[in-house]
């Protein structure tokens, strides 16, 4: 059985994962709707990718350690 740390490390890169694809997705229609303006392109679109990357990561982190607990807890 997976120790915490790796489910940890496991629903970081999960979350990541999938912020990295919503940033992406959010990032192109704002940038489709209100234009790049001063920053440029890559850097409004890659600052929208790494926020929700980040967010959704840290989340998903702390969620499969919660969940990790309580299924442990209901083991025993």
């Amino acid at each position: 059985m997976a120790s915490t740390f790796e489910k940890l490390k496991t629903g970081a890169l999960m979350g990541s994962s999938v912020g990295l694809c919503a940033g992406l997705v959010f990032g192109t229609l704002h940038l489709l709707r209100y234009g790049s303006g001063r920053q440029g392109i890559i850097r409004t679109l890659s600052t929208s990718m790494i926020s929700s990357a980040a967010t959704f990561g840290f989340f998903m982190a702390i969620g499969t350690v919660i969940r990790t607990e309580t299924l442990r807890k209901s083991e025993n």
